[in-house]
């Protein structure tokens, strides 16, 4: 449980420098409320994947437990990369893409 109460105060967090910094750039609620909201699903999905399988995929190539500074790494890393390939299969599924001005 405390996981998933850490994932929500994570996508606050992101969610919400996101969508100021889409609503400066593109000038319309709408399409940064969507781009920001589609970022944060995807960083938390690879938030909460690299979460649940981050310890045991780094003990079996290190062979020992990971540290934590390595294992938050990871989880960023994580978090990021689910974020911009949410991005990016919305822009690949939509007619026109979020992140240009209309």
């Amino acid at each position: 449980m405390g996981n998933l109460i850490l994932s929500y105060y994570l996508a606050l967090w992101v969610f919400v420098p996101v969508f100021v910094v889409a609503l400066v750039m593109l000038r319309s609620a709408l399409r940064a409320l969507v781009l920001a909201l589609t970022f944060t699903a995807g960083a938390a999905a690879g938030y909460l994947a690299a979460l649940a399988t981050g310890r045991g995929l780094m003990r079996s190539s290190m062979g020992a437990p990971p540290a934590d500074a390595t294992f938050l790494i990871f989880c960023t890393a994580a978090a990021i990369g689910g974020g911009l390939l949410a991005v990016f299969i919305l822009g690949r599924f939509s007619k026109t893409s979020p992140w240009r001005r209309p």
